[in-house]
């Protein structure tokens, strides 16, 4: 064999292994997406459970403001199916926007209701109202992190799959970028 055809099997070897390992990373990147959307979802799966027993504790005390009430309620039902909607898809931008509006309305729905909770008086002292209210607000402090996350590992993926020479790569196996959650309240 002639060096010529060495160093042509050693080219080859070494493009096959950097192919290998390039698509590897990219798989490994969006993997970790996955992953930090489920933390997220999981967050907001808390959120959406503490929304709900925080409705069975004043639907009664705030009966006269059947309004907020329903609009928390409709709020709710719709961030619920926007969020089975991104589970569904965890890496399209579509999905993802509309669960970002769901659940900004159903945020601004929730301040509503906590308005209205902080000026009644006998919910002003229900132990298990402020309870919630305190998981409430550590749960939005967790969504807000888990989003963070979420946003890390879309900007290395998206990073990843524009760098050269990769970026080449990246798009013949079908890897773009992909959008990051803008805001969830």
């Amino acid at each position: 064999m002639t060096s010529g055809l060495w160093v042509l099997i050693a080219t080859s070897a070494i493009l096959v292994f950097w192919v290998v390992g390039a698509y590897n990373r990219l798989v490994r990147l969006k993997n970790a997406i996955g992953a930090a959307f489920a933390q997220l979802d999981e967050q907001l799966r808390r959120r959406h459970d503490l929304i709900v027993r925080l409705m069975t504790l004043v639907a009664g005390p705030l009966s006269q403001e059947s309004g907020a009430l329903d609009a928390l309620t409709a709020a709710g039902t719709q961030a619920r199916e926007a969020a089975e909607r991104a589970r569904a898809t965890p890496l399209l931008a579509g999905p993802l926007g509309a669960l970002a509006g769901a659940e900004q309305m159903l945020a601004a729905s929730l301040q509503r209701v906590l308005a209205l909770v902080e000026h009644h008086a006998d919910l002003q002292h229900d132990a298990a109202v402020r309870e919630i209210g305190e998981a409430l607000l550590d749960t939005r402090h967790r969504i807000g992190f888990a989003r963070l996350a979420y946003n890390d590992h879309v900007q290395a993926f998206n990073d990843a799959t524009a760098q050269f020479p990769t970026v080449v790569l990246a798009r013949v196996f079908g890897f773009f970028p992909l959008e990051p959650l803008v805001a969830l309240p």
